[in-house]
């Protein structure tokens, strides 16, 4: 996400200049659970594998951010009628960051 580290430091190089706080990091992302992972210049943060998606998430915490949103969400209004898979995605998504974070 180098171009997401470009961003970070010039809002952090203009709240120095005009002497504000530097606003917090938030970003929301795609949360799209693959079996194996995704590759290519193309791969938006939150794709891929539950590994892929943690590296994103650290990532993310090592630019600042706090709290990110997952979005699982694809486009589809169909499948807001089967909402499983989402909260299956975000389930083991955080049940595997809650088990790093238990280790460290």
């Amino acid at each position: 996400m180098p171009w997401l580290r470009e961003a970070v430091d010039r809002m952090t190089a203009l709240a120095d200049e005009q002497q504000r706080p530097v606003p917090g990091l938030v970003p929301r992302i795609a949360l799209r659970l693959a079996e194996s992972p995704v590759s290519g210049p193309g791969r938006l943060a939150g794709e891929g594998t539950i590994g892929q998606i943690l590296d994103d998430l650290a990532q993310l915490h090592r630019l600042g951010a706090g709290t990110v949103v997952l979005d699982p969400f694809n486009g589809d209004p169909g499948e807001t009628h089967h909402p499983e898979a989402a909260w299956y995605a975000l389930a083991a998504v955080s049940a595997r960051a809650r088990h790093l974070g238990e280790k460290s």
